[in-house]
């Protein structure tokens, strides 16, 4: 899940909101469930239930970046099963790189009411 990067999204100012993600199985060398780090409209109100998840770089990984701004709430990841996985949850706020160098450093994002329950 993405609404922007950087300066970009900030100015567009259009968050992604009201996602339900729901009884999916797959595998990827990256994430199965990431929110972010493209973020700087605002992420908010997403559901993921009831996902199985194998072969995978990140089960669940939450991630966003100075210069980004915007915020991330009210994020609920439950029933979550996860086989082979290099690492299973990732919560990080210094990733990805940033499309030129006219982004905000003081343009922080606010992370807030994560709930992840019930992974194995």
């Amino acid at each position: 899940v993405k609404s922007g990067w950087d300066e970009y999204g900030i100015s567009y100012g259009r968050p992604s909101s009201d996602i339900t993600i729901r009884r999916i199985t797959g595998s990827s060398p990256f994430a199965g469930i990431a929110v972010g780090s493209e973020s700087s409209g605002g992420i908010e109100n997403v559901v993921a239930e009831n996902i199985t998840l194998y072969k995978m770089g990140v089960g669940i990984h939450i991630k966003t970046n100075t210069g980004r701004g915007g915020i991330i709430k009210n994020i609920t990841v439950s029933n979550v099963y996860i086989e082979n996985a290099r690492k299973g949850i990732k919560i990080s706020g210094n990733v990805g790189d940033h499309p030129d160098d006219n982004y905000n450093p003081n343009a922080l994002p606010v992370v807030k009411e994560i709930t992840i329950k019930d992974v194995s």
